[in-house]
């Protein structure tokens, strides 16, 4: 397992810098606008401050020294916001926390619902719950995050005043704040994600139960309970896992965004939105990498478990 996590951690850091180029590419050198025309001060800026931004951003530079030049200051932190919170990465560390555990969350409770529906669906195959939980699942996944949020918030928070409208504490100040607060943008993100993990995670178990292998282990003795956590449940946590390392990629840069708006969040969703909404380049650059080297990291972590859930990737030679 070792020489495997160093190798995928290797392939990480690669397709971080991989997508910073990317990032450059399409934010900072083929725009149908100049940079200088932005960095200047967009419609409200003059001839004078656009000469003076290529001159502080060096835009009459080959574009590899822009891009060095870019970079070096993202590293260092030395990109600032354009409303002024700052250092961008003193501002994306301070969000990270907020967005990290609205997703894991939202995750965990996506993942443990879908898997507790499957395994309902699974002993009760082809019966009425199978059948009522499979069209509640459909029914979920068919209604988007973002419609669910605003209908979460609007009743839940802002009519009747069960949840906080919107804020966030952290954990270490005061730990039932901070699951009262993130409770239901959790529920909002969470539900469509789990009605179609419920799909999922049913097809995978009903795969694995009519197994040769789970059948010769049943006729050996082993309990049915024995069987279904050791053996099956198993297998069959591997297709969701691998699915939530895609979709930790859409939450950072899909459902956190509005989730995090409607609710009042100081994560990275909102960092994003405000930075986009001044369309100030370095920053918007600076959070693709940021960004970029979150979701990268958080795949190589999912694919260290897969393979230790999966013995056959080791003995096949894939961690070694």
């Amino acid at each position: 397992m070792i020489p495997y996590a160093a190798r995928r951690l290797g392939w990480a850091l690669f397709s971080a810098w991989v997508a910073s180029i990317v990032a450059f590419v399409l934010f900072w050198a083929i725009p149908n606008v100049d940079p200088s025309f932005h960095l200047g001060g967009g419609q409200r800026g003059t001839d004078e401050t656009r000469a003076r931004a290529a001159e502080e951003y060096g835009l009459d530079d080959p574009l590899p020294v822009q891009y060095v030049r870019l970079m070096r200051g993202i590293v260092d932190g030395d990109v600032e916001c354009f409303y002024g919170c700052g250092s961008l990465r003193t501002a994306f560390l301070d969000a990270l926390p907020v967005t990290f555990w609205l997703v894991i969350g939202a995750g965990a409770i996506a993942i443990g619902t879908g898997v507790l529906l499957a395994l309902v669906c699974v002993r009760h195959r082809g019966r009425w719950p199978d059948r009522a939980i499979m069209a509640a699942a459909t029914m979920a996944y068919s209604v988007p995050s973002l419609v669910l949020a605003a209908v979460l918030w609007a009743f839940l928070a802002n009519k009747w005043g069960i949840f906080p409208e919107e804020g966030y504490v952290g954990l270490t100040e005061n730990p039932i704040e901070w699951f009262w607060h993130l409770l239901l943008p959790w529920i909002a993100a969470a539900m469509p994600f789990a009605g179609a993990y419920v799909q999922v995670v049913r097809s995978s178990l009903l795969h694995e139960v009519d197994a040769d292998w789970v059948r010769t282990a049943r006729a050996k003795g082993l309990s049915e309970t024995r069987v279904m956590r050791r053996h099956v449940l198993r297998n069959g946590l591997i297709p969701p896992t691998n699915i939530w390392g895609l979709d930790f990629s859409h939450a950072f840069g899909g459902f956190a965004l509005y989730v995090e708006v409607i609710f009042g969040l100081p994560g990275i969703g909102s960092l994003t939105a405000e930075t986009l909404g001044g369309f100030d380049l370095p920053p918007i650059v600076g959070l693709a990498v940021y960004l970029a080297i979150v979701v990268v990291l958080a795949n190589a972590v999912v694919d260290l478990i897969v393979v230790w859930l999966d013995p056959r990737l080791r003995r096949a030679g894939v961690a070694r």
